[in-house]
């Protein structure tokens, strides 16, 4: 493979996929920024970008070799769950003791991707350079909070946040917002391995209510997360920190919050329509 260096994080590529090597170059510094000031997180400490073009190729080369020979040992216990994923994914995160690798999808194989779960949640992108901008936004903010192993929920939440910011416009449908109010049944997220047995509209769900969340304390409780996340509690502990910071009872946190979300956001574009 080939590799460039963007901002001290090497991407590697055939040479069949250089544009596609040569575009997430030039987004990784503009990423860093975005995540950076928006959350105080840094650069991991040993990050690499891959064009993936297959999923079990990514995974291996990514893997330092101390961690070769482990996962091919492992390999009967978790080729299921990434096998099922692959045809949904544009990008994957993978964390190997201190190193992270990004996986991103070329374009070729983006349009041949299964839309079924991104059509219920993301505005239409024309553009197919703005797509591997966005995928590799995304990545990346997983790749920088990896060290604190967030929640599902929030760290996706996380990622589609620091998307918007940097394309500077909305990437999730507002229609979502009924998706979010209407779910049943209403209770605490899923982990990844539980969100990997779900498809559609159930896994669109869960993925951008982690959106909305964030959205959400991003609005009307500035500041908190990135003081969160600088003081990082852990995941256990997360659920009481943000219904104290809401005013809402720990044990109904999941359950009031998407009416809680959708309300806000709703009504805010009620006034914004008025105002027009």
């Amino acid at each position: 493979m080939l590799s460039m260096l963007a901002d001290g994080i090497p991407v590697f590529f055939d040479e069949g996929d250089r544009d596609a090597g040569e575009l997430m170059m030039a987004a990784v510094a503009q990423s860093l920024r975005v995540i950076r000031e928006s959350w105080g997180l840094a650069g991991p400490e040993d990050c690499r970008v891959y064009v993936m073009t297959a999923w079990p190729r990514f995974i291996f080369q990514s893997a330092p070799w101390s961690w070769r020979i482990l996962l091919a040992v492992t390999f009967p216990f978790w080729f299921d769950r990434a096998r099922r994923m692959w045809p949904y994914s544009a990008g994957w995160t993978q964390r190997y003791g201190r190193r992270t690798a990004i996986g991103i999808k070329p374009l070729r194989l983006l349009e041949a991707a299964d839309k079924s779960v991104g059509l219920h949640m993301y505005e239409e992108e024309k553009d197919p350079p703005t797509k591997i901008r966005h995928i590799l936004c995304h990545e990346l903010t997983h790749a920088c909070s990896a060290h604190l192993q967030p929640p599902a929920w929030l760290n996706e939440g996380l990622a589609m946040v620091a998307v918007d910011r940097y394309l500077q416009k909305n990437t999730i449908r507002t229609d979502t917002l009924e998706l979010i109010r209407n779910a049943r049944p209403k209770a605490a997220p899923p982990t990844y391995r539980e969100m990997s047995r779900l498809h559609g509209r159930e896994l669109a769900y869960h993925a951008v209510r982690g959106y909305w969340m964030v959205r959400y304390l991003e609005e009307t409780r500035p500041g908190f997360l990135r003081r969160l996340l600088s003081a990082w509690p852990g995941a256990a502990a997360l659920n009481s920190r943000i219904a104290l910071e809401l005013g809402l009872d720990p044990a109904e946190l999941w359950i009031r919050i998407d009416g809680q979300m959708a309300e806000y956001f709703e009504d805010r574009a009620d006034r914004a329509k008025k105002e027009k």
